[in-house]
C-alpha cells in the first residue's frame, strides 16, 4: 500500500472510532450532561457514586442565571439544601457545586466559574480542615472552568468530554448496570418514595446497623489520609510550617479576595462533624493542628478585611465542636431499626443539620431555640473559644466512655494497618 494510500485509510479509520464514540457517548449521555432537571438539586445526596459529577457541575446548567452558590465538600453537597426558604428572592435561584473532594483552591475556581458565568449575590461555603490538607480530586479539570488561565471554549471542553476513554467506560457501564433509583429520580425530576439521605433498611442489615456504617466510614476517612497522620514537631500545631498547607491558606485569601472585588457576599462556616470525628481529630494527631487551622482562618479574614479597609471583616461560625447536635448517640451494634436524627455517618450530617446552619448563617429567626451554639469566631474570641470546645471534649469523654473505648480499638487497628 502507498504511504499516501496509508495515511488516508488510517485517518479514516481514526475520524471513524472517534465519530463512533462520540455517537455511543451522545447516545447515552452516561455523564447526564443533557438532563434537564425541572428544580433545584435536592440535599441529602453524595453524587460521587454517578460517574461524571466533576463535568455535570462544571457543564451541565442547572439554573441558567444562579445569584448564590453553596460550595464545599460531600458535607456541603450533602446537608445544604439550596431550596431554603431563607434565601431571599434576590438571592435565588441557588445552586448547590459542592463536591466531594475539592480542594480550598478548587473550592475557589468553582467561585471563580459561577461568577463568570452568572454574577453573583452570595456563596455559602462549608470549610473542612480536609479541604486545606487533601490536594483535591484527581478529575479536577480548570480547563473547564470559566476565569483562569487555563479556560478552554465550553464547545471544545464536551468534545473532549465525548471522546474521552472515561466516557465510553461511563456508557458501557450504564448499558451493563442501571443507575440507582435515587439517582434516576433526581434526573427525572420525580421525587423519590423515600428521602434521599435516609439510610435504606438493607444498608443496616447488611452493616449490622448504623454504628457498623459509622465504623466503615471514619476507617476508609482516616485510614486515606495516612501519610498525613500522626505529625511530629511544629508541623503538628503550626499550620504555615508545612509548605502546601500554607499555599492553600492563600487559595483562601485570595477567594475572599476575589469575593470582595466583586461584591459577593459570602457565608463561611465550618461543618458540624459528629463528636466521634472531633476525637478521631484527637487520636491521630490533629488536634492541635485543627485549632491552628481555625487560628489561621480567623487571621486570614482579619487581614483581608485590613487590608481592605472598607468593609468589616466576613463572619466565620464554628459548628465543629461538642454541643446537643455533635453529641447524638451513635446506634449499638446489631440495632437495625435505631436510625440517628442529625447523622448518617460521623462525616456527614443529615440536611436537617444543614437547614439549621443555614438559618443561622442566613439570620432566619427561628420559631424556637437552635440546639446549635451560635458558633461566631473572630480574632478577638478565637481564643476562649477553642478553651471552650477542648472542655467540652473533656465533658464528653467522661459522659461517653464506651465511645472512647470504642475510638481506642480503631486507632489500634489503623495504627497496624498503617505499619504494613
Amino acid at each position: 500500500m502507498r504511504p499516501g494510500t496509508y495515511l488516508i485509510v488510517a485517518l479514516g479509520v481514526g475520524a471513524a472510532l472517534v465519530g463512533g464514540v462520540l455517537a455511543v457517548n451522545a447516545r447515552i449521555d452516561p455523564y447526564g450532561l443533557a438532563a434537564i432537571v425541572a428544580s433545584p438539586d435536592e440535599a441529602g445526596v453524595i453524587e460521587g457514586a454517578r460517574p461524571g459529577i466533576f463535568w455535570r457541575k462544571a457543564l451541565a446548567v442547572r439554573n441558567p442565571m444562579p445569584r448564590t452558590v453553596i460550595l464545599g465538600t460531600s458535607r456541603a453537597e450533602f446537608g445544604l439544601d439550596p431550596r431554603h426558604p431563607g434565601f431571599a428572592p434576590e438571592y435565588q435561584p441557588v445552586e448547590n457545586l459542592a463536591l466531594g473532594g475539592v480542594s480550598i483552591e478548587q473550592i475557589r475556581l468553582l467561585l471563580i466559574h459561577a461568577n463568570v458565568r452568572s454574577p453573583l449575590k452570595m456563596a455559602v461555603i462549608g470549610l473542612d480542615m480536609e479541604s486545606f490538607i487533601d490536594q483535591g480530586r484527581a478529575d479536577f479539570d480548570p480547563a473547564a472552568l470559566l476565569g483562569n488561565p487555563e479556560s478552554e471554549p465550553q464547545r471544545f471542553v464536551r468534545l473532549r468530554v465525548g471522546v474521552s476513554r472515561e466516557s465510553l467506560a461511563a456508557s458501557l457501564a450504564r448499558l451493563s448496570l442501571p443507575e440507582p433509583a435515587v439517582a434516576d429520580a433526581k434526573v427525572s425530576g420525580k421525587p423519590a418514595e423515600t428521602p434521599a439521605w435516609r439510610i435504606p433498611d438493607e444498608a443496616l442489615r447488611l452493616w449490622d446497623g448504623q454504628r457498623g456504617i459509622v465504623w466503615v466510614a471514619e476507617y476508609d476517612n482516616f485510614h486515606s489520609r495516612l501519610r498525613y497522620l500522626f505529625p511530629k514537631g511544629p508541623s503538628a500545631s503550626v499550620w504555615a510550617q508545612d509548605g502546601r498547607r500554607a499555599a492553600a491558606m492563600r487559595s483562601f485569601r485570595e477567594l475572599l479576595r476575589y469575593a470582595r472585588n466583586h461584591d459577593i457576599e459570602l457565608r463561611l462556616f465550618i461543618s458540624p462533624v459528629h463528636a466521634r470525628y472531633l476525637e478521631w481529630y484527637q487520636r491521630v494527631g490533629w488536634w492541635p493542628l485543627f485549632e491552628s487551622w481555625k487560628r489561621a482562618l480567623v487571621e486570614t479574614i482579619d487581614a483581608e478585611a485590613k487590608a481592605d479597609g472598607s468593609r468589616p471583616a466576613y463572619v466565620l461560625w464554628d459548628f465543629a465542636s461538642y454541643h446537643a447536635i455533635s453529641t447524638e448517640p451513635v446506634p449499638m451494634i446489631g440495632d437495625h431499626a435505631t436510625r440517628m436524627r442529625w447523622y448518617r455517618e460521623t462525616s456527614h450530617y443529615a440536611p436537617e443539620v444543614g437547614n439549621l446552619v443555614l438559618d443561622r448563617i442566613l439570620g432566619v429567626q427561628a420559631s424556637e431555640p437552635s440546639p446549635l451554639p451560635d458558633g461566631r469566631m473572630s480574632a478577638a474570641t478565637i481564643e476562649q473559644h477553642l478553651s471552650e470546645i477542648r472542655s467540652g471534649a473533656v465533658r464528653y469523654r467522661l459522659s461517653e466512655p464506651n465511645e472512647v473505648a470504642d475510638l481506642d480499638d480503631m486507632l489500634a487497628y489503623l495504627r497496624r494497618e498503617a505499619k504494613r
